[in-house]
């Protein structure tokens, strides 16, 4: 199988160059024109040639909708596609990482690599993507006002966690820290993996870094270390890179 090969091949390279490797493998297995990706995809055609060999994309979005495209002219051609979309976006994540914390990126990429429930997770979160714009559609509707998707979870976070928010600012205002601080780490211990990069963004909107650490925290120490993982994961695919690397520390830490 061509995955194996690409971690054997590129086992003394970096994490970026096993991407730029595997990523320009499936593209030149497709046989589609960058030209044509970039039509069906909207993904500028410099983009497409900087993930072959230069630059990692930022979130999991352009590698996914040019594998779609990939994937149906490799369906048509009655061919399998060198590498899964599972194994780019782990190649993706861990390289992500590897920029500011090698150590801490390279154990992050054996995990995923290894972990078989990463399809079922990339499902979740697809399934989560389309219940948040069904979500905002209804709003829009409702309201006679059109929500941008792209904007429908950030319009939603601060009705959502608001309670949560003001339950800490009053418990600090009171000087009962321990008291906001359970609040907090009672989040980091049962929130779902795709929800968390919502409440992390809201608690530091509202000036709760404190509180942002304890979710951090308690995220670390959960006895499921795959839903450790999945909130990582889930803070990189939503453009919280800080975030997400100061989880793996601490997952590392506590591990």
């Amino acid at each position: 199988m061509a995955e194996r090969s690409a971690r054997g091949s590129s086992h003394c390279g970096s994490i970026r160059e096993k991407f730029f490797a595997a990523f320009s493998e499936t593209i030149e297995a497709a046989g589609i024109p960058h030209k044509v990706i970039a039509r069906e995809t909207g993904v500028g055609l410099s983009s497409i040639s900087c993930y072959k060999a230069e630059r990692v994309p930022k979130k999991p979005g352009p590698v996914e909708r040019i594998y779609k495209v990939l994937e149906s002219r490799a369906r048509e051609q009655g061919r399998p596609l060198p590498h899964t979309l599972a194994h780019l976006l782990a190649l993706r994540a861990a390289a992500t990482v590897e920029k500011t914390d090698p150590g801490t990126a390279a154990g992050f990429l054996d995990y995923l690599l290894r972990e078989p429930a990463l399809e079922a997770r990339l499902r979740a979160r697809k399934s989560h993507r389309l219940r948040t714009r069904r979500r905002s559609a209804l709003l829009g509707a409702r309201s006679g006002v059109p929500v941008p998707h792209q904007r429908g979870d950030r319009h939603l976070t601060g009705e959502k966690y608001a309670a949560d928010i003001t339950d800490y600012a009053r418990h600090v205002t009171a000087g009962r820290f321990r008291d906001a601080q359970f609040i907090a780490w009672t989040m980091g211990t049962s929130l779902e993996p795709c929800e968390f990069p919502s409440a992390v963004a809201a608690f530091r909107n509202a000036g709760a870094e404190d509180g942002v650490e304890a979710m951090l925290s308690a995220a670390a120490k959960r006895h499921d270390i795959q839903a450790s993982i999945s909130t990582a994961v889930a803070l990189l695919n939503e453009g919280q890179p800080q975030d997400a690397q100061a989880l793996l520390g601490a997952i590392h830490a506590a591990g």
